[in-house]
Parts: structure tokens; sequence; C-alpha cells
């Protein structure tokens, strides 16, 4: 396994405010459209604002393989300000987390790449605590940029 730590504020920290005058920051613009079957048709949400809700999606890939798409995931969430918790490439599971703004909670996320033949899926979900507000809407765009950007 491999523990890292990255100091720069990244994505889910932009996306998180506690309480319910918090803010959403658009981090980019995807720079490719996303297929109905794929990352935004698997979006869903469980849970809600006070018992904290779970956001998961998932996309197959073609034209990658298990070990690239692993790579460019780990090194996405990476220079995004993800605190990478652990990882193992064996595995395809990397766990990362990023800290809430104005509070002490953490956001984790976790990340799973399993091949499929010559394509891979990519699975993500992020666990927002109980009273931590964040819009369905941007942890959806959020999640499919990242796909996206596997996928580049």
């Amino acid at each position: 396994m491999i523990n890292e730590s990255v100091g720069r504020m990244g994505a889910i920290t932009r996306l998180i405010s506690v309480g319910i005058l918090s803010t959403f920051v658009v981090t980019g613009c995807a720079s490719t459209s996303i297929s109905p079957r794929g990352c935004e048709s698997n979006f869903s949400t469980q849970g809600s604002f006070l018992s904290g809700k779970r956001f998961s999606t998932s996309e197959v890939i073609n034209g990658i393989s298990e070990k690239d798409a692993y790579a460019s995931l780990y090194k996405i969430l990476a220079g995004d300000g993800y605190y990478i918790q652990s990882s193992s490439e064996r595995l395809g599971v990397i766990s990362a987390f990023q800290n809430v703004n104005l509070s002490d909670k953490k956001a984790p996320l976790n990340a799973l790449v399993k091949g499929a033949g010559q394509d891979v899926e990519v699975s993500l979900t992020f666990v927002a605590s109980g009273g931590v507000y964040t819009p369905e809407v941007g942890a959806r765009n959020e999640f499919c940029q990242i796909i996206s950007r596997v996928k580049n």
C-alpha cells in the first residue's frame, strides 16, 4: 500500500461546506460529452442531509488497460488535492479523502478500477457525513469529469 498526502485543496473540498449556506465551485468543464449509458445515468444517491449522503457512479471505459486507468485515476485524484489514504494497484482500489471546509470532518472518496476484458470499469463512491451539505449535481459533475479525464 502506498500512503501519501497531497497538500493543496481539491475538488470535493471546494464542493463541500458545512450548513445550508454552502457554495459549489465548478472546478472545470468536461471537454468531452458523456454517454447517457455511462457516468450520469449510473449516478445514484442514498441518504439525507441529516443522516449523511452516499453518492456513487461507474462507467465502463473502452480501449484502456486496467493499469493505465488506475495510474491515470491516481494522478488525477492526487493532482486535485485528495489525500491518498491507502491504495493498491493490484486490487484496483484507491481510498482518499478531503477535509471539509469549516469543519474537522473528512469527506472520503473510494475509487475502484476493475478490468473487463479490453475495457475497465471505474467506480467512484463519496460519503458526506450527516449535516454536511453537498449538492447532488455538483457531486455528479465532479465524478463524471474525473472519469472523463481517465478516458482521455
